[in-house]
């Protein structure tokens, strides 16, 4: 071997230029910011979830209160509010006669506090006595 040819093999193991290190660092802050992104993301759904879980908490134990009394509930819309693991929940519950029958519509809706998106409903059906 020539001193150019060991000059040459030399110089290519020599390691990353700069311009090279500085495409390698682009190349993984674009990733890094992709996976803090879809990490917040996550954060946010898993709230949401938790809050619609919560308010069909509430949406059930208000339709349990009304099927289970002794007497059936009169028809009408009644409102009031619920905590369920320290979050404040608002519910309407409207209780119609069912078309054609002695049934009885209980359907409860739960909204977050301050919002009138709704979170939960539910619908049961109870005898009329």
């Amino acid at each position: 071997m020539t001193r150019a040819t060991r000059r040459t093999i030399r110089n290519s193991d020599s390691g990353f230029s700069l311009v090279e290190l500085l495409v390698a660092v682009a190349i993984l802050s674009l990733a890094a910011v992709t996976l803090l992104e879809s990490q917040s993301q996550a954060i946010g759904l898993t709230g949401a979830v938790e809050q619609r879980s919560l308010a069909s908490i509430v949406a059930e134990n208000r339709l349990t209160i009304g099927l289970g009394l002794g007497e059936a509930p009169t028809p009408g819309t009644r409102t009031g509010s619920d905590r369920q693991m320290g979050a404040e929940f608002l519910w309407r519950e409207t209780v119609r006669p069912a078309p054609g029958g002695d049934l009885l519509i209980i359907d409860v809706v739960v909204f977050a506090e301050g919002s009138e998106r709704e979170l939960a409903r539910l619908t049961g059906f109870r005898r009329r006595q």
